[in-house]
């Protein structure tokens, strides 16, 4: 008889352990899906990675394409990027917008060095306070950045000179206009196109004058080197403006000898080349800057690796190709 007894309670303690384990099982399924329904909850309420870029020029058509490559890719990999910019092209405008950005502390800085010396400081003082930075368009490369993306200015100088070169003939005398004395890139985009036009002695390169990256100003370069030199027969811009500034200047002396060589492609550019105003110019890919700077720093802060340099391409815009770069 008390053999049969414990028996059954030896059963009945098991059935009792088999149900406080499916019990606990149950428990902790369900605690695991509530854990995990309110950590959805919270990742929707999560504020998405804020980027500033900061631009050279607030409207300047060349910085709108690089923004609309930004908020095209800030749609792609879900973070939130600000626009911002001086209204006229002031380094010390862009360093103050640099140093409200970093005392935001934001996610991330996208932001053109037009002047390495001034910016390398403050691009250091982001990295230390954990700020990621990506430099566009024009580089620091003495600084800390994570990275530069844009394009290899030196090596786009030369496609400029190569395309003077094969576009004209005989012995010419060159006007140059670059953007600015005190930007890394636009000297960059000089010495390879004097590397180019050094290898030809029929051509000869007789004054460098800088537009400060103005319309105006390069119309007005323009108009004092041609009253200057007046055996020049071609002119030469290594930043957006310059051509067109040219054209102007041209116009107004009833030169119709000269040839105009440019840079990137603004719209006044691409319709004076179709006029055959401006022989060619050398155009970026300004949205594709834009999209992968973010790309690139939407990867950094999900801790994958991203490249020290990341070169855009460029190509000659003329006659025979122009008609696909205007817009309809």
């Amino acid at each position: 008889m008390s053999n049969k007894r414990w028996t059954l309670t030896f059963l009945f303690l098991i059935i009792l352990f088999l149900y406080v384990f499916i019990q606990f099982i149950w428990t902790s399924k369900q605690m695991e899906e509530t854990v995990e329904a309110l950590d959805k909850r919270v990742s929707l309420h999560e504020e998405p990675p804020h980027f500033i870029l900061i631009a050279q020029e607030f409207d300047n058509p060349y910085w709108r394409k690089v923004e609309k490559g930004a908020q095209d890719a800030a749609k792609k990999f879900q973070v939130e990027v600000e626009y911002v910019a001086p209204l006229r092209t002031s380094i010390e405008e862009q360093i103050k917008l640099l140093e409200k950005a970093i005392a935001s502390k934001v996610d991330g800085i996208i932001v053109q060095s037009l002047d390495e010396e001034a910016f390398t400081p403050i691009i250091n003082k982001a990295i230390s306070k954990n700020i990621p930075i990506i430099t566009i368009d024009t580089d620091a490369k003495a600084s800390r950045r994570l990275s530069y993306i844009g394009t290899d200015n030196f090596a786009a100088g030369q496609l400029l000179g190569k395309t003077v070169v094969d576009m004209t003939t005989g012995q010419q005398k060159i006007g140059v206009i670059i953007g600015s004395e005190s930007s890394d890139n636009q000297q960059e985009r000089l010495d390879g196109f004097l590397s180019v036009i050094k290898q030809h002695p029929r051509l000869e390169v007789v004054e460098v004058q800088a537009s400060n990256i103005s319309r105006i100003q390069a119309s007005i370069q323009a108009d004092i080197m041609l009253r200057k030199y007046p055996d020049i027969s071609v002119m030469v811009g290594t930043s957006a403006l310059d051509a067109t500034g040219m054209t102007v200047a041209v116009k107004n002396l009833q030169r119709s000898d000269i040839q105009i060589f440019g840079f990137d492609d603004v719209e006044e550019t691409l319709l004076a080349i179709k006029k055959g105003e401006i022989t060619a110019t050398i155009i970026q890919k300004p949205y594709e800057m834009g999209f992968i700077a973010v790309q690139l720093m939407s990867k950094h802060l999900q801790g994958q690796p991203i490249p020290n340099v990341y070169f855009t391409s460029c190509k000659k815009v003329d006659a025979s190709n122009v008609q696909m770069e205007v817009t309809p």
